[in-house]
């Protein structure tokens, strides 16, 4: 339980110490981020002024070339003619010039009057005046400054760049206004090809359907980031394809974007990452620039590595720690064992030292407890202290001699304490050595013995008073087993006296017959004949009964052990069974003690009654079952017929001597009152009751050889 708990403890200590670790190492990995797209913001916000500086730089150089130095278009300007002869001749001047012009990124050059009205524009095949009120509000403040002025703007096929300024004449009065209209998307390409950065224009659909002619409203699509804001679709789109970003970071996006916010975001796509910034460029335009950033990758791959190593680290921190406290915990519970036990030895086991000399060098409080001494009183003296006067030199010199060639002495000896009494110790006494395994002295360890040497000793005089008692109880139980067989033979004769009366009786009357027969000289050959037969049968009736008493109190011990099943196969196959059908199953192994011809005479009696009820009650389909089988220790034996059952008030009363329910006594079996004492001489018993159709007689006889109670005796 106490490491289940330590497990769990130290488990809830790396969780934290990993937690801890991993918040830190987020913590510094989102201030290198942001440090990042800081960086990154700061570089891409120059983005917008360079591509100003550099359309102010291109702009100043052609307006220096191809308008202050070209006489022939100041001219017009300064004395225009009609709107579309001004654009012809204007035309004819920059007509070879414009795909040079082009070269340079300058999508369009345009001429405006200082009133805002249009001149010429190189986007036009012809003159045509159209012009968006807020573009001419700019002309007209453009020409009335000296400096130029860039501004961002949107015009029918993209985002760009116009350069403004105005024309003035040797008067210094301003003629017109220049326009120089520089391609966004090219300048952008250039960019992302010399330096990786994407940029990106987005501009409000609003402002975007009020600035841009519907016939060039197709070349704009709703930008996937932002559906409000739409971009042109050309050559220049973005390159990184940032169409799969995350719900949550689009959603970020979008809300920044309505709140007219400057910001930048980062994000992951095929395992490469990216830095996107957004800058407003006015209230309806973002400038959008997306470079990829190989040091934002090196950051997030380092700091993966940091969180692997830092929960590796936690991991092994924490296990080092679980294992010392581990094995500080099992040395702690060691330790206490250890303790407990020396406790114990020293409390229960009678332990001394001595060093070679015999010089006592340690004692448990058990030796001190049995030998009255204190350990102080001990310490520093012999050990033959406790030497009892007893004990020979001899013994003494044998167990040294032992212990001189590093042998353990085992043994008994009879010590003496402080007081004089002597006690019995036994145990062992072995060398001690030190760590370079040299003798140094020696160590006994004993157990007091002398509660069992008067147990011994007590043991011997009970030994010797249970004998006597014994065989007096042997004597007397003899006397009492003799007395019970006594009493039972009593029982026997009388219920073999009350058997021989009838006979005896018979042979009485039949002599007292023949008597008067002769003396009146009445009788004949048959009479006599009959006479014979009929005393015959009398005195072999006589002659049973003697033989059966005689088997009682057999001492026959090789009849004395028998096989049941084989008895009862043996006494029912002497019975003539002409319409009476006597079923035999069991256990054919089963056996017991005795004599086998009493159990087949209690088996015939019982078949015998059984017989006399079926021919009383005139049952033709009589039927005896007798079955075999062990139960616990004892043999049961289950003797059942249907020739339907004994009466009631008669059942109690069938093992009485005397009774009987046969019209005609017969010879064949024993009388049940006599079953029933051959049965209780045999240790068993014998009973009946009425069960389904008939009567049911049980003889229960035990399997323990009765032989051993005698040997006993």
């Amino acid at each position: 339980m106490k490491s289940n708990r330590l497990v769990f403890r130290y488990s809830l200590l790396f969780l934290f110490l990993s937690t801890v670790l991993i918040l830190a190492l987020l913590f510094n990995k989102n201030e290198e981020i942001e440090l990042q797209k800081n960086e990154v913001k700061e570089k891409n916000s120059k983005v917008l002024s360079l591509y100003k500086k550099e359309t102010l730089e291109i702009s100043e150089l052609f307006f220096f070339n191809y308008v202050l130095k070209n006489e022939k278009l100041l001219a017009i300007l300064e004395k225009p003619k009609k709107d579309e002869q001004n654009f012809k001749e204007i035309e004819k001047i920059y007509e070879e010039k414009l795909s040079f012009f082009r070269k340079h990124n300058i999508k369009e050059i345009n001429f405006y009057s200082t009133s805002g009205k249009p001149i010429y524009k190189s986007s036009f095949n012809s003159y045509d005046e159209s012009l968006n009120e807020e573009h001419k509000i700019l002309i007209t403040k453009v020409a009335k400054k000296f400096n130029p002025k860039v501004i961002f703007a949107i015009n029918d096929t993209s985002a760009s760049l116009n350069y403004l300024k105005p024309v003035f004449n040797k008067d210094l009065k301003a003629v017109a206004v220049f326009e120089i209209v520089m391609d966004l998307p090219r300048l952008s390409h250039n960019s992302f090809i010399e330096k990786g950065l994407n940029v990106e224009f987005m501009i409000e659909r609003s402002s975007l359907k009020s600035n841009v002619n519907q016939n060039y409203f197709k070349n704009y699509l709703a930008h996937h980031i932002n559906p409000n804001f739409m971009y042109v679709q050309s050559f220049y789109k973005n390159r990184f394809l940032i169409n799969n970003l995350p719900l949550e970071l689009l959603s970020e996006i979008k809300t920044k974007m309505k709140n007219k916010q400057n910001f930048v975001v980062d994000y992951r796509i095929k395992e490469k990452c990216f830095i996107t910034s957004f800058y407003e460029i006015n209230n309806s335009s973002y400038m959008m620039l997306t470079v990829e950033c190989e040091e934002y990758n090196q950051i997030v791959e380092r700091y993966n590595i940091y969180t692997y190593a830092s929960v590796l680290i936690s991991f092994i921190i924490v296990l080092l720690l679980f294992l010392i406290n581990l094995y500080y915990y099992k040395y702690k519970i060691t330790k206490s064992k250890l303790n407990n036990i020396s406790k114990s030895i020293d409390k229960y086991v009678i332990v001394a030292e001595t060093n070679l000399k015999g010089k006592i060098t340690y004692v448990s409080q058990a030796f001190c407890n049995v030998s009255g001494y204190k350990k102080d009183e001990l310490i520093g003296k012999p050990i033959n202290v406790v030497r009892h006067p007893d004990i020979s030199k001899k013994f003494y010199e044998n167990m040294w001699e032992k212990l001189s060639t590093n042998e353990v002495w085992e043994g008994e000896i009879k010590n003496i304490d402080k007081n004089g009494n002597s006690y019995w110790v036994r145990g062992n006494i072995l060398p001690i050595f030190d760590i370079n395994n040299k003798k140094i002295g020696y160590r006994s360890i004993r157990v007091n013995i002398s509660d069992e040497k008067q147990l011994l000793k007590v043991n011997s005089l009970l030994k010797r008073d249970l004998f006597l008692k014994l065989n007096e109880i042997k004597t007397r139980d003899k006397m009492k087993i003799d007395q019970s067989k006594i009493v039972l033979m009593g029982q026997i004769l009388d219920a073999f006296s009350n058997e021989w009366k009838k006979p005896i009786s018979n042979l009485s009357s039949k002599i007292l017959a023949f008597e008067n027969s002769v003396n009146k000289n009445t009788y004949d050959k048959n009479y006599l004949t009959n006479l014979s037969k009929e005393l015959s049968i009398e005195l072999k009736i006589l002659s049973m009964h003697l033989n059966e008493f005689k088997t009682l109190f057999s001492q026959n011990s090789n009849e004395d052990k028998y096989s049941v099943f084989n008895a009862i196969k043996t006494a029912i196959a002497s019975v003539p069974q002409k319409d009476i059908k006597i079923e035999l199953s069991g256990d054919e192994n089963l056996e017991t003690f005795g004599v086998s011809y009493d159990l087949r005479k209690i088996i015939l009696g019982i078949v015998y009654n059984s017989f006399e009820e079926f021919r009383k009650k005139r049952i033709t389909s009589g039927k005896i079952t007798i079955s075999v089988n062990r139960t616990n220790e004892n043999i049961l034996i289950k003797c059942k017929d249907n020739a339907g059952g004994i009466p009631q008030e008669f059942i109690s009363k069938i093992f009485e001597t005397g009774f009987s329910t046969k019209e005609n006594l017969s010879s064949r079996g024993l009388p049940l009152h006599i079953a029933k004492l051959i049965v209780k001489k045999l240790d068993g018993d014998i009973w009946a009751k009425n069960e389904d159709d008939g009567c049911c007689f049980y003889i229960k006889l035990i399997t323990r050889d009765r032989r051993e109670s005698k040997r006993v005796q």
